[in-house]
């Protein structure tokens, strides 16, 4: 990546964070994305939506043992997605 992609990717994400009304959208998608890229494959499948809000990220997950999984490592889970977020901090997980 070149200096002016690196700037234009800076500028926007600045915007994206600042102003209220877009970083919403822009932090649902950014986690969204973060949560399955983070998690594989094989959870992203079982993953039918991903919401942030007010520091407590939500998961719906289709598969009933692996919510119970999921719900048992939720500290660990929380300071995985902690250390990859730039902005947005996450206080608590639900699980769906």
């Amino acid at each position: 990546m070149n200096e002016k992609e690196k700037d234009l990717k800076n500028v926007i994400g600045t915007i994206f964070s600042t102003n209220k009304k877009l970083s919403r959208g822009y932090n649902e998608y950014n986690i969204d994305s973060i949560w399955r890229s983070t998690f594989g494959e094989m959870i992203s499948q079982y993953t039918s939506q991903v919401r942030f809000h007010k520091g407590e990220l939500t998961v719906y997950i289709t598969s009933a043992a692996l919510k119970q999984e999921l719900s048992l490592n939720k500290q660990t889970i929380i300071d995985k997605l902690n250390k990859i977020l730039k902005y947005k901090k996450i206080n608590s997980l639900r699980i769906c």
